[in-house]
């Protein structure tokens, strides 16, 4: 934490720039664009920036999260319903465009992250605001000052060259991973796994397939066949539309607790040796901690880099959770290759350091000097 601290006390003399965070979660979306975020917000804070986010009112959104830890929150209306993509975006960023205009000051930038607005989005943004920060996964085109893309591609350094302005700062792949500061000190102790008791089942904010309650009906199989005694640990959201179903299921087979909510889940995953998930933006904590991870594909953006992973032997990729069945993942348990799974363990720690909320932070503040 004095290394942070620091970066603030270097920081105290200069401009004090306003960024202005646009970004949403929900049970559609999940919380993953809002967790990194919050997690890059910390780190800015402590350099002296003054932040706040701007987010729609969605259900299962975790805005209130900001507003605890003590970021102002905007809010603008959500008009999805029958309109044309191009007149959401051209309102989102006329009610985005408002309320930079009503606490502006003399220095606003803008920070994005959301699939659902793009280039056009921030053209009409840029007459507003000094700089324009994006975060994407997509690889399209963007009037950016400065892009971070923290994803494993093998395309990753010319990824971006036609879609960028030529002056944008580009960062690119896991080393800029965003992470919360407890990745990183839990990562100061940890080891790479060679016993497999303790298992943790997590598919984020979101999991629109009930991948958690497959998963769960698989061990409940496997251990009534007395062939499965590890721990078992669930963490889902609230926003879960199956977890009443999810809750019953756990009590109902030996040895698994379940978890809702849980903000700091940095912990179980440090305690658990094999992790079961999908193939978001939470790969990279499993990485920051050496916690080998049976990846389920939940959305088609996630496909590239959990291939690219599985294929470096980082993880395990048993495809698209449409085509996963209880009996598929029965399957999946019965084959695990324990040496596998301890030489995935070691690989993954070499893919993420859990710094990249810091490395993302000091470049943002060099945008300073040409503000």
């Amino acid at each position: 934490m004095g290394r942070l601290l620091n970066l603030g006390k270097k920081t105290m003399n200069m401009k004090r720039n306003k960024i202005f965070i646009r970004v949403d979660s929900g049970v559609e979306i999940g919380a993953g664009h809002a967790m990194r975020c919050l997690s890059l917000a910390q780190i800015l804070k402590k350099m002296n920036f003054d932040l706040c986010f701007i987010s729609k009112k969605t259900k299962g959104g975790i805005s209130k999260l900001f507003a605890d830890k003590g970021f102002p929150v905007y809010y603008i209306q959500d008009n999805h319903s029958k309109s044309k993509k191009s007149e959401i975006i051209k309102n989102d960023a006329k009610q985005t465009a408002k309320i930079v205009i009503k606490h502006q000051t003399k220095s606003s930038w803008i920070l994005v992250d959301h699939y659902d607005l793009d280039f056009k989005w921030e053209k009409i943004l840029r007459k507003y605001v000094n700089k324009i920060i994006v975060i994407d996964d997509l690889a399209r085109k963007h009037d950016s000052d400065l892009l971070l893309d923290q994803n494993y591609n093998k395309n990753l350094k010319t990824r971006y060259n036609k879609l960028v302005p030529k002056k944008s700062i580009k960062l690119l792949g896991p080393k800029y991973a965003l992470l919360r500061d407890e990745f990183s000190i839990l990562r100061k102790t940890v080891k790479p796994r060679k016993n497999f008791k303790r298992i943790l089942i997590s598919f984020g904010g979101s999991d629109p397939t009930n991948e958690t309650g497959k998963v769960l009906s698989a061990i409940k199989i496997l251990k009534t066949k007395k062939q499965f005694t590890k721990e078992v640990n669930v963490v889902i959201s609230s926003s879960d539309k199956n977890k009443k179903r999810i809750k019953q299921l756990c009590n109902s087979i030996p040895n698994t607790k379940f978890y809702q909510n849980v903000y700091k889940i940095g912990k179980l995953m440090y305690k658990s040796d094999l992790a079961i998930g999908a193939g978001g933006s939470s790969i990279w904590e499993r990485f920051c901690l050496g916690l080998p991870t049976i990846v389920s594909i939940v959305a088609k953006h996630q496909q590239e880099t959990t291939e690219s992973l599985a294929k470096n032997e980082c993880l395990i990729n048993v495809g698209p959770a449409k085509n996963l069945s209880i009996k598929k993942y029965v399957e999946i348990f019965e084959n695990l290759d324990i040496k596998k799974l301890r030489n995935i363990s070691k690989n993954s720690l070499k893919v993420v350091d859990g710094h990249g909320s810091i490395r993302v932070a000091k470049k943002i503040r060099l945008l300073q000097s040409t503000c």
